[in-house]
């Protein structure tokens, strides 16, 4: 994990302009370089750095060859509450990443944010996958919030996951 940089555009392009990707996140697909500059702008603007107020965002990199696969963020949404969302190229699915990753941003807000009581994170309820990388990292179910979030237009229930301190 690391910042993202300029370089990495035609490697977030090759993931976030996967529909497959794309379809279980709040954000269409990428269709050309400036979608993806785009999203690095947008990046850029929100980063903060306030205490009790977070807001991170990592590229997920190949180790081999430091190739951006995919990406997490870190935010507080208030400052007893830390919460991560994720998104990884479909040709790296299943291998650990995502959970490795999770983990390692965990262990890093709970050793480094005294204030932090909660942990947690949300997936579209029929996103199986992402619901076991949530599990991993130790967080438990809580519940659906029925048709609590529009995805491309369509009301979807929303899985609910939290580690409680």
């Amino acid at each position: 994990m690391s910042p993202f940089r300029p370089s990495d555009l035609p490697d977030i392009l090759a993931y976030a302009g996967n529909e497959e990707v794309a379809r279980t996140v709040l954000w269409p697909a990428h269709k050309t370089l400036e979608d993806s500059q785009a999203y690095l702008d947008w990046i850029e603007r929100n980063l903060f750095f306030e205490p009790g107020k977070l807001f991170f965002v990592w590229a997920l990199r190949k180790v081999e060859d430091g190739k951006a696969i995919g990406s997490i963020d870190f935010k507080q949404p208030y400052p007893h509450v830390g919460q991560i969302d994720y998104a990884i190229a479909q040709s790296e699915w299943r291998k650990g990443y995502v959970t490795e990753a999770a983990l390692t941003v965990k262990k890093w807000a709970f050793e480094n944010l005294p204030e932090l009581q909660r942990f947690q994170s949300f997936c579209i309820a029929s996103n199986i996958a992402s619901r076991r990388v949530m599990e991993k990292c130790g967080m438990e179910f809580e519940g659906l919030r029925k048709k609590a979030i529009a995805l491309k237009g369509i009301p979807v229930d929303l899985a609910c996951y939290a580690l409680v301190k």
